[in-house]
């Protein structure tokens, strides 16, 4: 049975019917560090806190406390963000799905690093997925099925070089075999014709964007 782990990061909170169906069927759900008041304004306690608590609230730290949440606790210097720390955490806990929310908007290099770190669970062949209130983001070498609407958006872009092989299906702008090299745009704003995608590569990295038309204006 997969075990699905969702860490909430303390970037832009996420509230979306969809996010709130993700958190509550999540068999461990993680805080990392200021992903607390997210949770909090979901009416969420985590299993677990990851962080230098630098930005968790202290009266949610002591709830966590009082409720007997886990606390991994670490330095403010340290080599890693607590994302990194929480996102290995889950993975030594042999998570099979991990859902990463909070991960994006405010900072770009905070955002451009929390997708990087994708990259830990395609290493480990664990599904893993960046999801906020309008978007789900995943990180493919090989073959990935998308389950969406007609109307949702779906970008690619390269991030190891250049995407060879590159095969996609049920979308308004289908590819096969296709050579994108770093640096291209081309794949970038292709559009769900079908209820089913797929993105299929022979070699090389996707970054792979899913935008969901129902919650666009969210």
């Amino acid at each position: 049975m997969i075990t699905h782990w969702v860490l909430a990061a303390n970037g832009e909170p996420a509230s979306s019917p969809r996010i709130r169906t993700v958190i509550a069927d999540a068999d461990r759900v993680i805080s990392v560090d200021g992903g607390s008041r997210m949770l909090a304004a979901l009416g969420v306690t985590p299993h677990l806190a990851v962080g230098d608590m630098d930005s968790t609230p202290p009266e949610l730290l002591a709830r966590y406390r009082d409720a007997g949440v886990e606390l991994f606790l670490h330095p403010t210097r340290k080599d890693a963000t607590d994302l990194e720390l929480a996102l290995e955490l889950a993975l030594d806990g042999e998570a099979g799905l991990i859902t990463i929310l909070g991960a994006t908007g405010g900072r770009l290099d905070h955002t451009l690093g929390n997708l990087l770190l994708l990259e830990h669970c395609l290493k480990r062949n664990t599904a893993a997925r960046i999801m906020d209130d309008t978007q789900t983001v995943y990180l493919t070498d090989g073959l990935l099925n998308l389950q969406g609407r007609p109307g949702d958006t779906l970008s690619i872009i390269p991030v190891s070089g250049d995407a060879n092989g590159v095969t996609l299906t049920g979308l308004e702008y289908p590819l096969q075999d296709a050579h994108l090299p770093f640096g291209s745009s081309q794949g970038l704003s292709n559009v769900f014709s079908e209820e089913k995608a797929c993105v299929r590569l022979r070699s090389g990295r996707l970054l792979v964007f899913h935008l969901h038309a129902d919650n666009a204006a969210l």
